[in-house]
């Protein structure tokens, strides 16, 4: 069971300020029992359910949302457990069907992961796994299997049964499983599929600690999360997989090795964001069509509504960094691969050094890694945090690019969009919003104005080029 607790920056951005987990299971021993839920597993869920009114009282939260998933779903005793927290704590609980639970998971990714023109989403909890099919930006289908990883656990491996009784049972129960919803990319949600990514990134040695929008190539770990499986509980300490899995992590990686199988899957994306995401998103984009506006991202709009003290001065800075790039791409980005990444950045450099005042880059780069969390890839959120990390210098540490090389451009590139960043913060140091022109003939790069840009002038003469060739601040005359 678990509280999130949203802060809204602006009309549609918000950022986390309080996330609060409790192992509750409350569908604990129901499952072997025709679902009913134990006296003691409900008075865990209400205890806890208690505490997390209080946490949300502290934060004076104007709007409380609270769903259900299987386990209550299931229970024939739903109602008594219901009542008590209505009357006792004034908590109206959702009980909401598979199919609902399998769109809230999927409005989740569909706007909070890198976009993607097709996929399916796999949700597995405890007592069930749910399915959605998303085309072009919009959910066309969801599915709920009542098979889940406490199910599994409990109608099998507790019965000393293993994997092949358990496999053979989802295959059973995916047996009728449309073909529409096969996909090349799968969306992973739910703990099994997150453990098992955080395991294949520290056998990959993976440089981001980063678990949201981290994807694979299935067929390269199929053999693993299939040994997972297999494997015997005390011998679970040998995988890379935190103890706190141990208990259902076989049985999840039981369902999703089976499920993958049936949907052809060839990359599998990593969602930290479902169903409690998606109840909070359709709330927020119900007027919408329940996606963000065009050429929105909630991370960068979410930064700069909390951190900019000059928001004009962010807008100017991107006009500016657009002018550089449009006249210089050609020599180093002609598929202009990297603009908005380079924009996304230049939108946040004064926020960065109002973050690095007191030069502690390392502290502020770190942040943006951790903020700049939706709607981007691992490769983005790193290219825009390196470029701001060293963006008055004009040239990426050795020993920094070493670290990350794997996620980077090629040095050459790196060094011409870090180029780009140097020049657009340093002509930002006087706070001029002035129109520029910029021309580049491949030996000076021009920029005009109608200020004397002073403190630009003596800023460009420190940064590292990435060829040899002059830099111009002229005034028009």
């Amino acid at each position: 069971m678990t509280l999130v607790i949203y802060e809204k920056t602006s009309r549609f951005a918000f950022h986390l300020i309080e996330k609060v987990r409790s192992s509750v299971r409350i569908g604990e021993n129901a499952y072997a029992h025709g679902g009913a839920l134990t006296d003691e597993a409900m008075d865990r869920a209400f205890y806890t359910l208690e505490d997390f009114m209080r946490v949300s009282r502290s934060y004076k939260c104007r709007k409380v949302l609270c769903v259900a998933t299987s386990a209550l779903r299931d229970a024939p005793n739903r109602g008594d457990f219901l009542s008590r927290v209505r009357s006792e704590l004034g908590l109206h609980i959702k009980v909401i069907e598979g199919e609902a639970e399998a769109w809230f998971g999927a409005l989740a990714a569909l706007n909070l992961l890198p976009p993607f023109k097709e996929a399916t989403t796999i949700d597995i909890g405890g007592g069930s796994t749910e399915l959605a099919k998303i085309v072009d930006g919009r959910i066309v289908d969801t599915l709920s299997l009542n098979v889940g990883t406490v199910r599994l656990k409990e109608l099998f491996f507790d019965r000393k049964e293993g994997f092949k009784e358990a496999r053979d049972f989802v295959e059973e129960m995916t047996e009728t499983l449309p073909k529409h919803f096969r996909s090349e990319l799968v969306i992973g949600i739910g703990g099994t599929i997150r453990a098992l990514s955080k395991a294949i990134m520290r056998s990959q040695k993976y440089p981001l600690d980063t678990l949201h929008a981290f994807e694979y190539y299935y067929d390269d770990y199929a053999k693993f999360i299939k040994k997972v499986a297999k494997s015997p509980v005390l011998e679970l300490k040998d995988f890379p997989i935190s103890s706190s899995r141990y208990d259902t992590i076989r049985e999840g990686s039981t369902i999703f090795y089976t499920l993958n199988k049936k949907l052809g899957t060839q990359k599998v994306l990593t969602s930290k964001a479902g169903v409690r995401e998606g109840v909070y998103l359709k709330d927020v984009l119900r007027n919408t069509g329940y996606l963000f506006p065009h050429n929105f991202n909630v991370s960068i709009r979410s930064l700069t509504d909390r951190y900019a003290l000059l928001p004009k001065h962010c807008s100017y800075a991107q006009r500016v960094c657009k002018e550089i790039y449009d006249v210089t791409c050609n020599h180093f980005d002609t598929g202009r691969v990297y603009e908005t990444e380079l924009m996304m950045g230049a939108k946040l450099i004064l926020i960065f050094n109002r973050l690095n005042i007191y030069s502690n880059s390392d502290y502020s780069f770190f942040f943006l890694l951790e903020n700049l969390n939706f709607s981007l890839s691992h490769r983005q959120k790193l290219l825009i945090a390196i470029l701001l990390r060293f963006s008055q210098k004009g040239k990426v540490d050795n020993t920094i690019y070493k670290t990350y090389r794997k996620l980077l451009p090629d040095p050459e590139v790196l060094q011409w969009l870090t180029f780009l960043m140097s020049a657009t913060e340093a002509i930002l140091r006087s706070k001029a919003i002035v129109p520029v022109e910029v021309s580049f003939d491949g030996k000076v790069l021009l920029i005009k104005s109608d200020k004397e840009l002073f403190l630009a002038k003596e800023a460009i003469k420190k940064i590292k080029k990435p060829q040899p060739f002059a830099v111009i601040l002229d005034r028009h005359r």
